[in-house]
């Protein structure tokens, strides 16, 4: 029986975990805080929309500094929300395409589940697909336009509160999607190709 090398994920995990922060929605208290990672330049955080209720949040870096936000960017849809934060210089991570993964591929979680910070947990890749009716999501009325049966990526890697809004990777640390929800055991994320969409909507 095979098993996997010393450090496996180690590199791909510590490098991604300087990428991620913590956002805060002051609206809630110090208590209400999910995920999110810096994309692009560096003062844009993803994170998913209910992570932030108002148009402020504060940016908590790994670093320990502490930024003001505003929330620039917001698809109710697809639960994904963009935060500017000037001069928060953050490493950016690097995104990757969930279509291209083969079910089982081996994926893992970055987030501060239960308020444990920059926490990683491992998991398989199932699928990128819609959700099955039944389970709540294909039953909401997106906006006009948009069919309810929305691709996510299908993930058997552990989330709680707290991962809501960071990253899931593929083994070389690349993000293939923004964590959002546990459904039927699984974790449910926005493809990366959605996210590119909603920043170049963004101009």
């Amino acid at each position: 029986m095979s098993t996997l090398p010393t450090g496996f994920l180690s590199e791909a995990a510590a490098r991604l975990r300087e990428s991620v922060v913590a956002i805060v929605d002051e609206s809630r208290g110090r208590g209400g805080h999910g995920a999110g990672f810096a994309w692009g330049a560096g003062d844009l955080f993803v994170t998913s929309a209910h992570v932030v209720s108002t148009r402020k949040a504060v940016v908590l870096t790994a670093s320990g500094r502490t930024f003001q936000g505003t929330v620039v960017g917001r698809d109710g849809d697809r639960d994904i929300a963009v935060v500017h934060a000037p001069g928060a210089r953050v490493p950016s991570a690097t995104t990757g395409d969930p279509y291209a993964l083969r079910p089982g591929s081996f994926v893992f979680a970055v987030g501060h589940p239960l308020g444990v910070k920059d926490a990683v947990s491992v998991g398989v890749f199932q699928a990128v697909r819609p959700v099955p009716p039944g389970f709540g999501l294909a039953e909401q009325r997106p906006r006009r336009g948009r069919s309810p049966f929305i691709p996510w990526v299908q993930a058997d890697v552990r989330l709680a509160p707290g991962n809501s809004g960071g990253p899931i990777a593929d083994v070389e640390g690349n993000v293939i999607g923004v964590a959002a929800m546990i459904v039927s055991g699984l974790a449910l994320a926005v493809p990366a190709p959605d996210v590119e969409r909603l920043l170049a909507s963004l101009g």
